[in-house]
């Protein structure tokens, strides 16, 4: 099995090795495949994951102030396979304490067989909808991370002032919370341009996002970025 998964990601350096394929009550099919010695998590219209080559969170963690930020107690709300906990981690040496809600099985089964041995930090792994655990949240974080797609589309449940609201009360001072949003289709700009302005900036005057052609992460406070746009 060994010399399996050696040759296995050897191969992925050349071309895309398929994996896994299984089905999923909240995304029809969920596909794993390793690339450059990553693990893939997909479905037939968007990436939900990819290690640290999850470009949307690795380009917008790369902007953000880590000399100044240091987050200990982290909520990720959508699991994928884990990428965002292994993008958090290298940026940060502190002990840091994960908590994941998915509610769908197929995505824990998927990154406990995969990726779970990877992280290095303490992960509580919750199967719950996201929406219902946040209601009846009492704890607060440094850091949220929302990743929540059907496919390509956020629920729209997690587009609500109230959904936001929640989210800015779970934050500790000085906290933050990144917000991934597809922008893959002009229809998805608009989109966005509408959340931000009308929900999303309602509640986080001074937010800001980080445009990765493909996705849009808002981020609550622009002076956590490195580079602030419009400061």
């Amino acid at each position: 099995m060994a010399r399996q998964s050696i040759l296995k990601k050897s191969k992925s350096y050349l071309t895309e090795v398929h994996v896994e394929t299984v089905r999923s009550k909240h995304s029809k099919s969920l596909s794993v495949s390793m690339i450059q010695g990553r693990y893939q998590l997909y479905t037939d219209k968007v990436v939900y994951s990819f290690e640290d080559l999850y470009k949307n969170f690795t380009a917008t963690a790369n902007q953000i102030d880590w000399k100044r930020f240091k987050p200990e107690k982290i909520l990720v709300l959508g699991l994928g396979l884990g990428s965002v906990i292994q993008i958090i981690e290298a940026k940060n040496k502190v002990p840091m304490h994960f908590t994941v809600v998915d509610i769908d099985e197929a995505t824990h089964y998927l990154t406990k067989k995969y990726t779970a041995e990877k992280f290095k930090s303490p992960i509580e792994y919750i199967k719950a909808d996201a929406y219902a655990y946040m209601v009846q949240n009492q704890q607060k974080y440094d850091l949220i991370l929302f990743d929540i797609f059907i496919d390509d589309l956020v629920p729209l449940q997690f587009e609500t002032r109230e959904f936001i609201k929640k989210l800015a009360s779970s934050l500790l001072p000085g906290g933050l919370l990144l917000y991934n949003r597809i922008a893959l289709e002009p229809k998805h700009v608009m989109h966005n341009m509408e959340f931000l302005d009308q929900v999303f900036m309602k509640i986080f005057p001074r937010a800001d996002f980080v445009d990765i052609k493909v996705n849009w992460v808002l981020v609550s406070d622009k002076s956590f970025l490195k580079t602030q746009k419009n400061a």
